[in-house]
């Protein structure tokens, strides 16, 4: 039995309704999607905000850590000088405290 004009007028409503239905979950699933990446946005900014504090520390550290550097005697240099301090107070007739 062959669709007359009405059965296909019919078709395409049905067919016109449901592509309109689909459409519009689809719209409401990227409305929720984008409100979520929303969220997700505003906690990255968060966390930049908070590795950028991170950053200045360990600059500060870092500079702290090169001043230090510059005044910083091994201990085997230390040790090497007191030996040969030793040596000079004991040729001048000096007492070592040691």
């Amino acid at each position: 039995m062959p669709l007359t004009k009405k059965d296909l007028t019919q078709i395409k409503g049905v067919v016109h309704d449901e592509v309109e239905n689909l459409a519009r979950i689809t719209a409401k699933g990227f409305e929720q999607v984008d409100k979520r990446f929303e969220q997700v946005d505003k906690r990255f900014e968060h966390i930049d905000g908070h590795l950028q504090h991170i950053d200045a520390r360990l600059d500060t550290i870092e500079h702290d850590m090169a001043d230090i550097r510059k005044h910083f005697v091994y201990r085997d240099e230390f040790e090497e000088v007191l030996h040969r301090l030793s040596a000079v107070e004991k040729k001048l007739g000096m007492r070592s405290s040691k």
